[in-house]
């Protein structure tokens, strides 16, 4: 068997106890598995070290070998093809009828219609091929053990991030998921592709060989060289203004709406055998109430983050929360109840988030997923979307730009002060969440534990002046084990506070973290946009028109990036205000119960 082999492209810095492994730009790494899903393959260094690494930081090592001395040895006559659930699907496969003799065909019904009867398109992650009920074990008991401690909220390996260099700028990786974040990019390569050896208009000689790029794997490149030909749903058209200044913004054509999760309810099939939560979301257009699993969130964000490449997916919560001790849905008693509505808190900012942005908010998979209560047409609408052609890059020909070149000079700079200005805050991010988490620990536990004794000590003094016969000053007696209760009951209040401080600062942070690690990619896809760029240009047998068309959709993707530069940064200032200013007043209450306290126990000395 031939051993596959991997070169790597970029250094990756392995978390521990993720099973990860760290690589080196250079290193060749035998790799053993490519089917772990997510982006991550397993692979051996040469040192031995065995674990996960991104498929998007190696470039695979292809060799040129021979055919066999020998032809193989003929089939026997009775062999039937073994049951492989990783083998090549055959691309005559029939149409998934999900239990049913026919396809669904009460497409009339769907606001999603026009579904094709083509096959469907086999997906790099199959639990919702294999499984397209409403309501399937994605998230249930037996599902959410598994590989809870190396998953953080995105069926990938934990803390998927992109490295630094030695300067503390984030190095943009050849093929950066959005880590953090649910849902995987899948190879859309042949998206948009036209099988002609000359599309209209298309460089098609210039297709780069490098297939592992995020670049060329999204569609993108294919894009830029003018090989989408694909027709444009007026639903799925964007618009990008010009708001002065040197900002562009994205246009939301729908009315602003908001959506409110709330009742969470733990639910079983299969006789208490198989346990979920089950979340109802209401949305302000239309205020019908419908019921969304986790296991439906996360097919959601999958969708998003393979229609956008160009938009930063927020983050899903973690499968397990950080800095609790340990809980999960199915957990008991309060700690059960905390995870429940730690995770509500996070999937509610989730979905604000969606709200709140101009172009996920218009998105028809994200108003099907809030207002679909039909099970029928949530499956019709989630095939649909599965076999969306327009996404990765070929989405970049459904924006609209304003009718005017980019100044190259301009654009090097904006790219530059916006990557060192992520750099530097992906840092003070991932600064501040520890700190957060460490701050919620400490609370809950250490400083519980200290105030604790300090309250314990002063009622022992208390207790044992309390055996003086009681002739000589109860009333002190009685003070100083109050002084004791009083101590106590600050532990408390510090076990209490997190959940009303630290929690919802390390959410933020949890949001922020998740956000940034989306932006690599974005910045990966318009640099591999201007190298495309530049090579058309400096090619001389290419006409004049074909390579004012490569600009001008260089250009479109840059406007992309603008603007979704000006939401982030907009946004940011609206939300890093708000969380510290939410921050503090908790703090003041805080620290005010504690003196109220304290001045309470101070009267009753005043009274003896």
């Amino acid at each position: 068997m031939a051993v596959r082999q991997a070169k790597a492209v970029y250094d990756f810095d392995a978390e521990p106890g993720t099973g990860e492994i760290s690589i080196q730009t250079g290193e060749v790494l035998t790799v053993t598995r490519t089917d772990v899903g997510e982006g991550w393959w397993e692979g051996r260094r040469a040192n031995g070290d065995c674990g996960l690494f991104p498929e998007a930081y190696v470039e695979e090592v292809t060799e040129d070998v021979g055919p066999p001395a020998m032809a193989p040895p003929p089939l026997p006559q009775d062999y039937a093809a073994p049951s492989n659930t990783y083998a090549t699907p055959s691309t005559t496969a029939p149409l998934n009828t999900f239990g049913t003799s026919n396809p669904v065909e009460d497409w009339s019904a769907d606001p999603w219609s026009g579904v094709g009867a083509a096959p469907t398109p086999q997906q790099q992650t199959q639990d919702w091929q294999a499984d397209d009920d409403w309501d399937s074990d994605f998230d249930d008991e037996s599902a959410s053990q598994v590989g809870a401690s190396s998953a953080q909220g995105n069926g990938a390996p934990a803390n998927y991030t992109a490295s630094t260099d030695t300067s503390g700028n984030l190095a943009l990786p050849a093929a950066s998921y959005q880590s953090n974040q649910r849902g995987s990019i899948g190879d859309v390569s042949a998206i948009g592709r036209n099988d002609s050896k000359k599309g209209a208009g298309g460089a098609s000689s210039k297709t780069s060989f490098n297939r592992f790029s995020v670049f060329v794997k999204s569609g993108s490149e294919n894009y830029i060289l003018g090989k989408v030909n694909l027709n444009v749903p007026e639903a799925d058209s964007l618009t990008i203004v010009d708001k002065g200044d040197g900002k562009y913004s994205w246009v939301n054509t729908k009315p602003p709406f908001s959506c409110v999760i709330a009742s969470p309810k733990k639910e079983a099939k299969f006789k208490g055998l198989k346990s979920y939560i089950a979340y109802q979301l209401t949305p302000s257009f239309n205020n019908i109430q419908v019921s969304r699993r986790y296991k439906h969130f996360d097919w959601l964000h999958e969708r998003l983050s393979s229609k956008y490449n160009f938009v930063p997916i927020p983050p899903l919560p973690d499968k397990q929360i950080q800095g609790m001790p340990g809980p999960n849905i199915f957990s008991k008693g309060r700690y059960e109840e905390e995870f429940i509505e730690h995770r509500m808190n996070q999937l509610q900012s989730f979905v604000d988030r969606m709200c709140r942005h101009p172009v996920l908010a218009q998105s028809e998979v994200w108003g099907h997923f809030l207002s679909c209560t039909d099970e029928k047409r949530w499956k019709g609408g989630k095939r649909k979307a599965e076999k969306d052609p327009l996404v990765g890059g070929a989405y970049y020909s459904a924006i609209t730009v304003p009718d005017k070149p980019l100044d190259p000079e301009f654009v090097d700079r904006e790219v530059q002060v916006f990557t060192q200005f992520t750099s530097q805050f992906d840092v003070a991010v991932k600064n501040m969440a520890k700190l957060s988490a460490d701050q919620t620990t400490k609370c809950q536990n250490h400083y519980k534990r200290e105030f604790q004794l300090i309250g314990k000590s002063f009622a022992q003094l208390g207790q044992a002046m309390e055996q003086d016969g009681g002739n000589y000053n109860p009333g002190l007696n009685n003070a100083v084990v109050a002084t004791g209760e009083c101590y106590e009951e600050i532990g408390r209040l510090y076990e209490e506070q997190p959940r009303l401080d630290w929690e919802h600062l390390a959410d933020m942070m949890h949001d922020y973290k998740g956000l940034l690690s989306g932006f690599p990619q974005v910045l990966h896809l318009h640099s591999g946009s201007q190298g495309k760029r530049k090579e058309i240009g400096n090619d001389g047998k290419v006409g004049q028109v074909e390579a004012n068309a490569v600009k001008t959709r260089t250009d479109t993707v840059t406007y992309a990036l603008l603007a979704e530069v000006n939401t982030f940064h907009e946004q940011r200032v609206k939300d890093i205000k708000s969380s510290h200013q939410h921050f503090l007043q908790e703090q003041i209450k805080f620290y005010q119960k504690i003196t109220e306290k304290l001045q309470e126990t101070l009267r009753m000395y005043d009274q003896c």
